[in-house]
């Protein structure tokens, strides 16, 4: 009989505090989860102030860990960066290659075309000399001259010369000559 007492005592227990506890704790706990109310920090909290749990120790290694992660996090960005660092420092040395010889070449293309306007100059020099002859001459002589040059050859120094002197030298050539010759001047 007692044993029967015993246990009953158990069952009711069982039946009036812990049965009921349990289902206040879980309901306690879905209402709070349903209010966004952050359960496990205010629990570590309670629990923290409990003069027989020591929760420093546990913030302290949170604490180490997180540091511990954050340096490594900080290493690998920092081994990115460097990365990029070499890679862009490679690209501005190329650009800068590319730069010298592109100014290289400016300079040669510079050079060539100064050249160029020196030989044109003289060359215009030359023609000047030979138009300037051409007009001094006589309309007749001049006008054999032009009838022995190429058309082309002769287009050219007509061109550069005064129109009354021109009129006068195609007056006293061939008309054919002088038609083929007039033709291009006007292209």
């Amino acid at each position: 009989m007692k044993n029967d007492n015993s246990q009953n005592k158990w069952q009711v227990f069982f039946m009036l505090i812990f049965i009921p506890g349990v289902f206040a704790v879980i309901l306690a706990v879905a209402v709070l989860s349903f209010m966004n109310v952050n359960i496990v920090d205010n629990v570590k909290q309670v629990v923290s102030m409990l003069p027989f749990v020591d929760g420093e120790n546990e913030e302290t290694i949170e604490t180490e860990e997180n540091v511990e992660e954050m340096l490594v996090q900080l290493e690998h960005e920092n081994s990115t960066y460097l990365t990029t660092i070499q890679s862009l420092e490679y690209e501005m040395e190329q650009k800068n290659l590319q730069i010298i010889e592109l100014e290289e070449r400016i300079d040669q293309l510079v050079q060539q075309e100064n050249e160029n306007e020196i030989q044109e100059s003289n060359e215009s020099a030359d023609y000047g000399d030979i138009v300037r002859t051409l007009e001094g001459m006589t309309a007749s002589k001049a006008a054999q001259i032009v009838s022995e040059m190429e058309e082309d050859e002769a287009v050219l120094y007509l061109r550069l010369m005064n129109t009354d002197a021109r009129s006068q030298i195609l007056s006293r050539v061939d008309p054919s000559k002088a038609a083929n010759i007039i033709s291009k001047l006007v292209d």
